[in-house]
């Protein structure tokens, strides 16, 4: 839908807040929700910011069967197949929670902000480069509050507190692993299912909604309700589901910006989508925090860092898991588990003085105290101030941005890809520059919010 017809949608509103909505009480200073997504992860994401002092406004969701069951604990609330007819009620909320498959976080969310009105995207943030460029450029034209939901980002403080001590020295590696892909969806599809099997609760016109921008395939179990991360036209794979969780705290306490080259490698045919197992490389250039610049390496389903020198000999990496690896020694965590614990120290065997760092650091770490990252939300929409929020759009932007150049690596898998983050295109591949556009499909089109 175009400017104009968004615009008319929530302008020139009076509004009288009542308090009570929907059996809800509602607080002196409220945040009215409307939730995109209302199943699965939408759950939680609707939960937590009701704990945090929103009050759920409007529910949408393109499964019928999946908006009834939710709408049941709100009696006469507003609800919708179609977020284009729900953002036609615009004054009915004051923010948007964003909690569809990662394809259609940029199309709800741009939209959404162009009405005036806060969101909350799930991760992440986009489904391409160019769609997290527009988000930062919507943001900041209409000021509102826009947070990427990074759950667990809060405890990025633990590993920052590590690192601002000095204790590792300089970074010069970063691993960041998971074993997500396969245990809990598939990868490696060789091709797209070419018969319509309808998912219950789906319609023909409402299975078009969940396409959105991205290329029309039948309705299939294969790609809804959960199983469309491993395609590449719906999904970011691994990289957008545990990347931004596990890699959370390197792009941010080491302001690491875009990489300078990024390569995939892989060993699986690439044709519809990610492949089973992946290995991205990123190279950053250096900055403040990284003196020499900076090795990134994110690997997927079950691989994990070869050992460090120094390591405690019986240290397991686990499932999920981040290393900074420094010229003093290396540290490891998972961001979203706990705090980070010294795996290596002085560049010599492990022995008891490594074993007292590690002692020592787990002491001063255990008594941290984190924010709420809902509430830290909820609290920057009522005071109207976006830079309040850790995971706010001007961070989680680039972020992303660099996460997606490793899942476009994937697609040319050896190659190492170029990339001018001035002119934001990679200089040595011109057929990769082509996913770093926005999809357009039909009438969800994102050219206008081109910049």
């Amino acid at each position: 839908m175009k400017r104009r017809t968004f615009l008319k949608a929530g302008a020139g509103v009076f509004f009288i807040k009542p308090t009570t909505l929907f059996g809800q009480d509602l607080p002196k200073k409220q945040i009215r929700l409307g939730v995109v997504g209302a199943g699965g992860i939408g759950v939680m994401t609707r939960n937590e910011l009701q704990k945090a002092g929103a009050t759920v406004a409007a529910l949408c969701d393109v499964n019928a069967n999946s908006l009834a069951q939710q709408a049941k604990g709100f009696p006469g609330i507003p609800t919708y197949t179609d977020w284009r007819e729900m953002f036609k009620h615009a004054a009915d909320f004051d923010a948007v929670a964003v909690a569809t498959p990662d394809h259609t976080h940029a199309i709800v969310a741009l939209n959404a902000m162009r009405l005036g009105k806060h969101v909350y995207i799930q991760k992440p943030l986009a489904h391409t480069f160019e769609e997290c460029k527009m988000l930062m450029a919507e943001q900041k034209r209409a000021g509102v509050v826009a947070q990427m939901g990074t759950q667990h980002h809060p405890r990025v403080k633990g590993f920052a507190e590590m690192f601002n001590s000095g204790v590792i020295g300089d970074i010069k590696n970063v691993y960041c692993w998971t074993d997500r892909p396969g245990t809990w969806w598939p990868q490696g599809m060789k091709a797209y299912p070419d018969k319509e099997v309808m998912v219950p609760g789906f319609t023909k016109a409402t299975w078009d909604i969940w396409l959105g921008p991205s290329r029309a395939n039948p309705c299939h179990p294969s790609l809804a309700p959960f199983k469309w991360r491993g395609w590449w036209d719906y999904g970011c794979g691994a990289i957008g589901d545990m990347a931004i969780h596990n890699a959370d705290p390197a792009f941010d306490i080491l302001e690491l910006g875009l990489p300078f080259s990024v390569a995939g490698y892989c060993d699986s045919p690439l044709t519809v989508a990610f492949p089973q197992n992946g290995k991205v490389v990123l190279k950053f250039p250096p900055n403040r925090k990284c003196p020499t610049g900076l090795t990134f390496t994110w690997l997927n389903n079950s691989q994990t860092p070869e050992r460090l020198p120094g390591m405690h000999p019986n240290y397991n990496f686990g499932d999920n898991g981040l290393v900074f690896e420094g010229s003093k020694g290396a540290f490891n965590g998972v961001v979203y588990q706990y705090n980070p614990i010294v795996i290596s120290y002085g560049g010599h065997e492990w022995n008891e003085e490594s074993k007292q760092v590690q002692t020592e650091w787990s002491k001063k770490l255990r008594p941290l105290t984190f924010h709420d990252h809902y509430r830290q939300f909820i609290q920057a929409c009522i005071d109207g101030r976006p830079q309040d929020c850790g995971c706010r759009m001007s961070y989680s932007a680039p972020f992303c941005q660099s996460l997606l150049l490793g899942c476009i690596a994937l697609r040319f898998p050896g190659q190492e890809l170029k990339f001018d983050a001035k002119a934001e295109r990679f200089t040595n591949n011109d057929e990769a520059n082509a996913f770093l556009k926005a999809p357009a499909r039909g009438e969800f089109s994102l050219r206008d919010f081109a910049v």
